[in-house]
């Protein structure tokens, strides 16, 4: 006979069970994104122009992240996170340009009313407003800035630095707003300071300045203004300078990088003590690779009739989501019969192509580095009908002997 305590002990243990379950449950479905049909807001706000590694996407109400190429869409309440060694441009529909620096997040707030707002959480970025004004949000305290107007945020070191770099924002913290112009800075510790210019004007590369190479990299000459004696040029690879790879003298107002490392590098004028005299930029050397054609493979014999469907295929590149197909009859690809953008490494193109032979080549489609490398042309050949099959002898061990004339 089952007594009531045992009883008692075996339903104890079911509900255990059975709350354990739900718990699992519901952490897994914590756990995984929530597909888009579903999210609270599925608005794009716009898409990744430009990135360089692999970024880290997760929508609201998730926490689940999912990675993110060029040419992706990003949504309201998107939140973005930029790996070490990498960077990324997010542009807008209203016109908003934001530039990710390595290490940085930021959530891409609803829009509310005729502004777009996004907060930073950690690392820096540089906006530039678009159509609308643009907050720039943090903990710390905003910056506020009308079309057409940019500024660097900076979030490290418990500090919050806005360096205004054309128009003019309103900066707000510790219960205080004020105006920044351009070239003037605010910097928000214990208090919120207005600080002059830099001291020494950065020229030469420009802030974000990305270039292709072939092979090694390019030469690269660093100018800036008149700086003070004892300063030093200071370049690094990360945004904080914690790992310097170089430390020098500053002997004129410029410097040749010979043998620069590929990727992002960033640079800066400081005093004999270390203290900052200038900003921090930095720049971008992107080794230039070209795609693999995968379909139509070389000497291919495709049958595509006008009108079918004909599908080109290519290896993807790093950081590349969009793409330029060319297709030409001659191998010097001049005229094209076929140019088309594509986002992702395959298409199927409605064929108009005449039978014969015709070559193709894809390169990487990046306005912000220029002219990539293509991949090698391959040729093929378009047939519209069918090449008849060769008759099969279905007994070849009959011989046959031709009658002979009488």
């Amino acid at each position: 006979m089952t007594t009531v305590a045992e009883t008692r002990s075996y339903r104890d243990v079911v509900v255990a069970g059975v709350g354990a379950l739900i718990a699992v449950v519901s952490l897994t479905a914590a756990l995984k994104p929530t597909p888009p049909h579903l999210r609270t807001t599925n608005t794009v706000a716009g898409h990744i122009q430009l990135a360089v590694g692999a970024l880290q996407v997760r929508p609201a109400e998730t926490l689940g992240w999912g990675t993110a190429t060029r040419g992706d869409d990003v949504h309201e309440s998107d939140a973005v996170y930029v790996p070490p060694g990498s960077e990324a441009r997010v542009e807008f529909l209203d016109g908003t340009v934001l530039e990710l620096d390595e290490r940085s997040l930021v959530v891409i707030e609803p829009q509310r009313g005729q502004g777009r707002s996004v907060t930073l959480r950690q690392g820096s970025i540089a906006g530039v407003a678009g159509q609308v004004p643009l907050t720039l949000a943090t903990k710390d305290g905003t910056a506020t800035l009308p079309p057409a107007a940019s500024a660097r945020v900076d979030v490290s070191k418990g500090q919050l630095d806005v360096n205004v770099t054309k128009g003019t924002a309103q900066v707000s913290a510790k219960g205080r707003t004020t105006g920044v112009d351009a070239g003037a800075r605010a910097r928000v510790m214990d208090e919120m300071v207005l600080l002059p210019s830099w001291p020494v004007t950065l020229l030469a590369p420009e802030a974000q300045h990305r270039q292709l190479f072939h092979g090694a990299p390019p030469t690269v000459t660093l100018s800036w203004s008149e700086a003070p004696k004892g300063a030093r040029l200071q370049i690094a690879r990360d945004r904080l300078f914690a790992f310097l790879s170089s430390d020098l003298p500053v002997d004129g107002s410029q410097k040749e990088l010979s043998s620069p490392s590929g990727g992002v590098t960033w640079w800066r004028i400081v005093d004999s003590a270390g203290v900052p005299l200038s900003e921090a930029r930095r720049f971008s050397l992107v080794e230039d690779l070209s795609p693999a054609n995968r379909m139509p493979r070389p000497g291919e014999v495709v049958l595509a009739p006008p009108g079918t469907r004909l599908e080109y295929a290519w290896t993807p590149l790093p950081g590349v989501g969009r793409y330029l197909l060319e297709v030409s009859a001659s191998q010097s690809f001049e005229p094209l019969a076929v140019s088309e953008t594509v986002s992702g490494t395959q298409v199927k193109l409605v064929s108009s192509l005449a039978e014969g032979s015709w070559f193709w080549r894809v390169r990487a489609a990046d306005d912000a580095l220029g002219e990539a490398l293509p991949s090698e042309a391959s040729r093929f050949r378009i047939i519209h009908k069918a090449i008849p099959e060769a008759p099969e002898l279905l007994n070849p061990e009959i011989e046959v002997t031709p009658a002979r004339g009488k």
